[in-house]
């Protein structure tokens, strides 16, 4: 009995070493691609890092309710910023092809599109200095999508991207409004666009005929190499 005793002593104790040699065995190769997976993470990482400390300057001149501003925003604005954002770094320029005057401490404002506009412009600069870059560029085109009542637009686009609209309206139609319309109207004067909208990549307003028909394009030729995918 002592015999059988010992037999099965020694296969259990088999089994068990079997059970840890598999079980440790079954978990090495797991561990060994959750390292390499890593590791590429972090090389994808480092790869870019470059680009992102380098971004590409786009300054984007334009008016709340010119067509050909909606059409940039709507079609190559938006889309490229979305799959760009950490190449890129945008400035909006609300004002186009307005005129300012200043009559007893206040600027007056006279707009293409009429008055509506100059208040949409004036709504879309203090969007633009309450929010980030991503959010400004995807609430100025929603509401740029149909901006012919300025506060209509902005309660829709506010309640889609849960930002409070009351500090923005208090912005726009107060002195706060005006004061960054004409900033923005000094800005767009500096480079005096023929066309609006005008589009400057890197400080240029060269080659706008090829920047508003592929924008995507056109900031990817300034990206160095390696490019991000949405570039390939």
């Amino acid at each position: 009995m002592a015999f059988y005793s010992c037999n099965r002593y020694r296969i259990v104790v088999l089994v068990l070493v079997a059970l840890i040699l598999w079980q440790f065995f079954r978990l090495l190769p797991q561990k060994a691609t959750d390292i390499i997976e890593t590791d590429i993470e972090k090389l994808e990482d480092d790869k870019y890092n470059k680009h992102k400390q380098d971004k590409v300057k786009v300054r984007v001149y334009y008016e709340a309710l010119c067509p050909d501003s909606k059409h940039f925003f709507v079609r190559h604005l938006r889309p490229v910023t979305e799959k760009l954002s950490e190449f890129l770094e945008i400035a909006l320029v609300p004002y186009g092809k307005a005129t300012t005057r200043e009559e007893k401490g206040h600027y007056i404002f006279q707009c293409q599109h009429g008055e509506e506009e100059c208040y949409a412009n004036k709504i879309h600069a203090c969007v633009i200095e309450a929010v980030n870059m991503t959010t400004g560029v995807q609430v100025t085109e929603c509401m740029i999508f149909d901006n012919l009542d300025a506060d209509a637009a902005l309660d829709r686009c506010a309640s889609q991207f849960k930002i409070d609209p009351d500090p923005i309206s208090d912005c726009a139609t107060g002195e706060r409004g005006a004061a960054l319309l004409k900033k923005h109207g000094d800005d767009t004067h500096t480079i005096n666009p023929t066309f609006i909208p005008t589009i400057t990549l890197n400080g240029s307003k060269d080659n706008q005929a090829a920047i508003l028909k592929n924008f995507l394009l056109e900031v990817c030729k300034l990206i160095d190499m390696p490019l991000p995918p949405p570039c390939l």
